[in-house]
């Protein structure tokens, strides 16, 4: 297990609005302190159901079975996709030796990230996938 010095950290959420439909974006919820366009995020994490099975915000969270059907597209604040369509399930920390996905770190506005469905099964409306971003303030040492 790698042993990351933590800044900052928050769970956000992208949530499927609406019957789940395949190549549909759907959009991560609005988190106000991640608005500004200065959250330096440099890892990430997934969480399944089976690590966390609401969110804070009594969501109910994808379950395990499913994970491999959503990817995950992350976007910097000029909307240049730098993680595009990487699979879910690749950025769940238990099933990946332990270790939290480290990225070069960039500048996000968080509600220009999405989720897409490779497949519905298992998945439901409302349903989120709850992602641990390691960031910094713009400024801030690393």
């Amino acid at each position: 297990m790698n042993n990351l010095i933590i800044k900052r950290s928050q769970l956000v959420e992208a949530q499927i609005v609406g019957t789940p439909a395949t190549a549909r974006k759907y959009q991560f919820l609005d988190v106000p302190n991640l608005g500004q366009n200065n959250c330096l995020v440099y890892g990430l994490e997934v969480f399944s159901a089976d690590q966390l099975a609401t969110t804070p915000n009594n969501n109910t969270v994808v379950p395990a079975a499913s994970i491999d059907n959503i990817t995950v597209s992350l976007r910097d604040v000029n909307k240049r996709e730098f993680l595009y369509q990487v699979p879910a399930y690749t950025l769940v920390r238990s099933l990946n030796g332990g270790f939290i996905t480290m990225i070069q770190p960039r500048v996000i506005n968080l509600t220009d990230c999405y989720i897409q469905l490779t497949g519905v099964a298992g998945l439901a409306q409302n349903q989120v996938l709850a992602i641990n971003l390691y960031y910094s303030i713009v400024g801030e040492d690393i």
